[in-house]
């Protein structure tokens, strides 16, 4: 069974045109068409209009003006715009507010769903690489953006480098029909959600969830069924959602990865939905890939239900 409400930071709105990237006339000649829609960040924040309409703030090439010094990235296109993300200096007034995309998200999940995170996120997330990749790994000499922004050359050593994201696995185990969540020292009282980690060079996904499991809570894990995905753009992440089946329900935490960890029940699950939870028992908002896994662990069935 597949779970298909979308998650926030999914469901990219543009037409990426990767064979518009390596044409930098063509690139050139779209900067400067009275359509073109240009996105501004100012340290991770985007510059959103001060309304509740939950828009960016589009400038277009007249714009100009209020960005010196900084670097853009061509997102892609859809039949009226084309779409940078800037960054740089302002030099002028713009109308509007700088957001982090975590709150951006968190009023676009209360209203249903938007694209609006996706754009956005795409944009941060690579004017994030950018920033914290300015020299070759290779030969440690200064690099350039090339190709609307999708990679870096370095011409001392014609090496090219390419954004990257971190693959995460976040899984829902499962075990006697009640579901393990657990918490950080750093979450807020009574918070617990998915488990999750980054996969190691070599894993595959299975692995992973298998490990992860095994040293946060010592419980070994068996079938992983891959669920479904979210970009997650703090910095720059793919969270790798699926439903794992526990070998046994004996918890044994790992105190340098958890604060806690339960098993709960559909019934618990139900019911802090219902009420918000408090400062005993909350979960995930609705803006987090593990709040869409808690929900697709309440719709499964079991024989014995």
């Amino acid at each position: 069974m597949f779970y298909e409400q979308s998650c926030i930071f999914s469901e990219f709105p543009l037409d990426p045109c990767d064979v518009l990237r390596g044409d930098a006339d063509a690139l050139a000649i779209l900067k400067t068409k009275t359509s073109t829609r240009f996105l501004f960040f100012k340290d991770g924040e985007a510059l959103m209009r001060d309304d509740d309409s939950g828009e960016p703030v589009y400038l277009n090439i007249d714009d100009a003006y209020v960005y010196l010094n900084g670097e853009e990235i061509f997102l892609g296109k859809n039949q009226q715009h084309a779409y940078f993300a800037i960054t740089g200096d302002m030099t002028g007034e713009v109308e509007g507010d700088f957001l982090d995309l975590r709150s951006i998200a968190r009023n676009a999940a209360k209203n249903g769903f938007s694209q609006i995170p996706s754009l956005l996120a795409r944009g941060k997330m690579l004017l994030d690489w950018h920033n914290r990749h300015r020299f070759c790994s290779k030969c440690g000499a200064p690099s350039n953006i090339i190709k609307g922004g999708y990679v870096r050359y370095c011409n001392q050593c014609d090496t090219e480098h390419f954004p990257r994201v971190d693959p995460v696995v976040i899984m829902m185990v499962i075990y006697d029909n009640k579901c393990l969540l657990g918490r950080s020292p750093g979450f807020l009282p009574g918070m617990y959600s998915a488990l999750a980690g980054f996969i190691e060079p070599g894993e595959t996904i299975e692995e992973a969830v298998r490990r992860e499991v095994y040293e946060e809570t010592g419980i070994k894990v068996g079938d992983v069924e891959y669920i479904k995905s979210q970009p997650w753009p703090f910095p720059s992440s793919l969270m790798i959602g699926v439903i794992a089946q526990a070998l046994d329900g004996q918890i044994n935490i790992n105190n340098d990865e958890l604060e806690d960890a339960k098993w709960f029940s559909k019934e618990e699950i139900k019911a802090v939905l219902r009420n918000g939870g408090d400062d005993e028992f909350r979960v995930p908002e609705k803006l987090a890939i593990a709040r869409h896994l808690l929900e697709y662990y309440l719709r499964l069935r079991w024989n014995d239900d």
